[in-house]
């Protein structure tokens, strides 16, 4: 099984930079990118377009709180109340700095709250740490 990263992003362009941030932090193993929450979900139970991708959860997954189809948290909620998806570290990306969002991520538990753009230094030390505890996506 392939260590792998998924990341939520309905955006192209913070799409790119994202996965070039990842590669020049180390990151050499696979990102998989979905634009949306139902291609999220239909990616993480194999199902449909993506029923024939390499199985495994991802170690890590980075999530836009403002996607087309559903707001970031609610999806955020879905993934954490499915028991196989439920321990997968999840960082929420936001343009919001606002104490709401990120009382709210506190809160729910989401693993890192990020703000876009995002902090070279900081993101590579928070995803350091994921990486150092699954060292095959090295």
């Amino acid at each position: 099984m392939t260590s792998h990263l998924l990341l939520i992003e309905d955006d192209d362009i913070a799409a790119y930079v994202t996965c070039k941030l990842l590669e020049s932090s180390g990151f050499t193993a696979p990102v998989d990118v979905v634009r949306n929450a139902m291609e999220a979900m239909t990616y993480l139970a194999c199902e449909g377009a993506y029923a024939n991708r390499k199985s495994g959860n991802p170690v890590l997954i980075l999530l836009d709180l403002k996607l087309p189809d559903l707001d970031g948290f609610e999806l955020f909620k879905l993934i954490r109340s499915n028991p196989t998806l439920a321990a997968i570290p999840i960082f929420i990306l936001s343009a919001s700095n606002t104490d709401q969002d990120i009382c709210r991520s506190v809160l729910l538990g989401v693993s890192k709250y990020l703000t876009k753009p995002l902090n070279t230094e900081e993101f590579r030390q928070e995803a350091s740490k994921v990486f150092d505890a699954a060292p095959s996506i090295h």
